[in-house]
């Protein structure tokens, strides 16, 4: 065993588990936002994410539907129900994707522009203080 590394599996609690899982499929966090803020591995997120995705959208469903809608065609509804949510994730993830992108989009900007100030020694951004010049 000498030079060897021993393996350690954390144990989390189901509750935990199942909280990081709702957070993940009902968009309010992407997977690796979970895993940041819980310190979890990503991996570990999406295996409890496919886990326990049927049971949160059951849940979900329940909770959305009028109990007469729910009777009738159980099925078609449950189906219909888990597409609008699959495309909701879907639409979420994009515009996650979205705002990312223009995030770094506004920081390589504001590094262009720091560095065209350092460079040239002139001011680029506005100075809310500075007079206007006339024409």
């Amino acid at each position: 065993m000498l030079g060897q590394k021993k393996e350690i599996h954390q144990s989390y609690p189901r509750q935990l588990k199942i909280r990081v899982a709702e957070e993940v499929v009902s968009g309010l966090k992407g997977p690796a936002e979970a895993s940041r803020d819980y310190g979890i591995h990503i991996s570990i997120v999406l295996r409890w994410v496919k886990k326990y995705r049927n049971q949160i959208l059951s849940k979900v469903t329940k909770e959305l539907l009028p109990l007469d809608s729910m009777k009738k065609n159980k099925e078609n509804t449950e189906s219909d129900l888990e597409k609008k949510v699959r495309e909701q994730e879907d639409e979420i993830m994009r515009l996650r994707k979205e705002l990312h992108h223009s995030n770094l989009k506004t920081m390589a900007l504001n590094k262009l522009i720091e560095l065209a100030e350092h460079t040239y020694g002139i001011g680029v951004r506005k100075n809310s203080g500075a007079k206007q010049s006339k024409k």
